[in-house]
């Protein structure tokens, strides 16, 4: 009788034992994951937003410092969003991707007009930010 006393006393015990540690483990871990996942999306968020502001202060530093100035001859288009000139020394293809040129009528240029340009150099493409017809 002593032995099954003492054996259903210790099932008791360590079933107690595991049942109390097993939830309070659980409890802890999952809200502390949690609050860690969320601090580091924060951290995250954060960092994104001061990537994102240095990123259009070196756009716009970038563009205003390589801004280059050419007389030239308009040739004409190429495509729908390209422009081709005639410099002293080049034939020179320019994208119309900024929002300043984009309401140029570029068709309406006669062919062998006189223009003063303005661009910058994205890699290999150059990207017309002004034009002035003469």
């Amino acid at each position: 009788m002593k032995k099954l006393i003492w054996v259903l006393l210790t099932a008791l015990a360590l079933l107690v034992m595991t049942a109390c540690g097993t939830a309070d483990t659980e409890d802890k871990t999952t809200g502390d994951d949690q609050q860690v996942e969320t601090n580091q999306a924060e951290e995250n968020a954060v960092d994104e937003t001061e990537t994102d502001e240095e990123a259009v202060e070196e756009d716009t530093a970038t563009e205003t410092e390589d801004v280059i100035v050419e007389e030239a001859t308009y040739v004409g288009m190429a495509d729908p969003h390209t422009i081709e000139v005639n410099t002293e020394t080049d034939t020179i293809s320019l994208q119309i991707l900024d929002p300043g040129v984009q309401d140029v009528d570029f068709e309406a240029i006669e062919e062998e007009a006189h223009v003063t340009i303005e661009y910058h150099k994205e890699g290999e493409q150059n990207i017309l930010t002004g034009i002035e017809i003469h």
